[in-house]
């Protein structure tokens, strides 16, 4: 595909770029400091807001330098499956519950794993 075609296909572009930028550990913020482009302009490109072809093409440009891509290795690229290794214990007894203040804490975990999803 040509550079040209990708401004009228901008969200699945912003999708495409969304999963590669977390597939190598960026977040937004570092991404968009190793880019040279400033957050809001780096979300608008992650959500295909972005309705100027001349600068979707200079942000997109410097993004691909990035991350060492061309057009066509963006369009085909697909996240790296990840493994997680999983910490349990099989000493547990079957009815173990946990108390009120591990209950309490254990969301509070929950509850800071989703703040980061959303900034992320």
């Amino acid at each position: 595909m040509k550079f040209d075609d990708l401004f009228e296909q901008r969200s699945l572009v912003a999708a495409k770029l969304k999963e590669c930028i977390r597939d190598r550990g960026y977040t937004k913020v570092s991404f968009a400091k190793k880019a040279d482009i400033s957050r809001p302009t780096l979300d608008k490109l992650l959500n295909g807001y972005i309705d100027n072809k001349s600068t979707f093409d200079k942000h997109l440009q410097k993004i691909l330098s990035v991350l060492e891509l061309s057009v066509d290795g963006l369009l085909l690229f697909e996240r790296t499956p990840q493994t997680i290794d999983a910490v349990y214990s099989q000493n547990a007894p079957e009815d173990y519950q946990m108390n009120e203040k591990a209950q309490k804490q254990y969301g509070l975990l929950m509850d800071i794993l989703d703040l980061c999803e959303i900034y992320y």
